[in-house]
């Protein structure tokens, strides 16, 4: 696929960019007793060096995406891709993913669900696994219902060809692309036509919720996937709280505590609550990141103090001085809630630091809510802006 170009108008009240001294290389707002806090740049906005943009791209004095790579292009860094998002596909390789969560058509899939019509070709022939597996191409053919005809696993939308049939999905909910007479069925909670006259589950955007299949851990919202039963690969919940993405009915199903209005965990701005998904400390209220025992990290309580919060008054109660309820803060300033903020935009910085911004994040930037971001579209993990 051809590279494709990028144009990002600007917000008003775009943040100011400071530098420092010539052999500095941060690009933050410098405020007086605030600690150095780096900001990414916006597509558009004035730069000196590559470094300065959240597109990693300086050109001719101005921050830009003009060589970002299409879907399905090999990729090593999420800045290489138009989407911002850079993960592994069906063979294991780095490639530009779709903010979609799924494959377009005739790109490689090896599964029906990597694929956004839900229809995975192959050439007829096994890969050696032992389900019979092949790398295919997605095409527009929806794929094999449970019960039906199938030759290789990749044919059937719950991922296992069993004796020559499609094999049921596994316990709990149908997979996309299987037979549904209502939304309470299926995996993603949405139940309607996908080709003419087929009425099934649907696939929904971003990562994938529990139950739906996947073929790595990247695929899962809550970054676990796991065989099953039935021998095929489908994402698993975390025990406890559903963590953002995830399905909910109600605030009190998510650990961030906010359902959103398309039935998914969302995140309130900011750092992230107990037992949400993390890469370090500098991700949680409490400030203490730890593997469970799925594999996966999470945030956990820090003893002896009180994440951030309504729980937290007082600076030396916290568990991160900065969080005790007070005045607002300006842009430049260490955050970590958005109701730290005066703008009500605490996101993190290409250091993973939490910082107050001016204004919404630009494509590329970090981010850990949907209302972060310009786009009003905050995706993968790490969680960026999309465009």
């Amino acid at each position: 696929m051809a590279f494709c170009w990028h144009h990002r108008q600007l917000v008003a009240g775009a943040m100011a960019v400071a530098l420092l001294a010539a052999s500095a290389c941060i690009r933050d707002v410098e405020l007086a007793r605030a600690p150095a806090l780096i900001q990414c740049a916006g597509d558009g906005t004035s730069c000196t060096q590559d470094g300065m943009c959240c597109s990693g791209s300086c050109t001719a004095g101005t921050c830009g995406h003009a060589a970002c790579l299409a879907e399905g292009a090999a990729c090593l860094l999420a800045e290489d891709c138009c989407s911002y998002l850079c993960q592994q596909d069906s063979s294991g390789q780095l490639a530009c993913a779709s903010d979609l969560g799924c494959s377009s058509t005739g790109l490689l899939c090896g599964r029906a669900g990597a694929c956004c019509g839900l229809g995975c070709a192959s050439d007829g022939t096994s890969d050696g696994t032992s389900d019979g597996t092949s790398d295919g191409t997605c095409n527009g053919t929806l794929c094999a219902q449970s019960g039906a005809a199938c030759t290789l696993a990749s044919d059937c939308c719950g991922g296992r060809c069993d004796a020559g049939k499609c094999a049921p999905s596994g316990p709990g909910c149908h997979v996309a692309g299987d037979a549904c007479t209502g939304a309470d069925q299926c995996c993603g909670g949405q139940c309607g036509p996908v080709v003419e006259g087929v009425t099934a589950c649907l696939l929904r955007d971003g990562c994938r919720v529990a139950g739906e299949t996947c073929s790595s851990a990247t695929d899962c919202c809550a970054g676990v996937c796991q065989v099953g039963a039935n021998g095929a690969a489908n994402c698993k919940a975390l025990p406890g709280c559903a963590v953002i993405f995830e399905r909910c009915t109600t605030g009190k199903d998510c650990c961030s505590g906010l359902c959103g209005g398309d039935g998914r965990c969302q995140g309130v701005g900011g750092c992230f609550a107990k037992d949400e998904r993390c890469q370090s400390n500098d991700d949680c209220c409490s400030g203490t990141c730890r593997t469970v025992p799925e594999g996966a990290l999470r945030c956990a309580n820090a003893p002896g103090c009180k994440p951030a919060g309504p729980a937290c008054k007082k600076g030396e109660d916290c568990c991160d001085p900065v969080a005790a309820v007070g005045t607002c803060r300006p842009a430049g300033s260490a955050c970590a809630l958005a109701t730290d903020c005066c703008s009500g935009v605490c996101v993190p910085s290409l250091a993973g630091k939490l910082a107050c911004r001016d204004a919404c994040a630009p494509g590329g930037a970090r981010c850990t809510s949907v209302s972060d971001c310009c786009s009003r579209h905050c995706a993968g993990f790490p969680a960026r802006c999309l465009p």
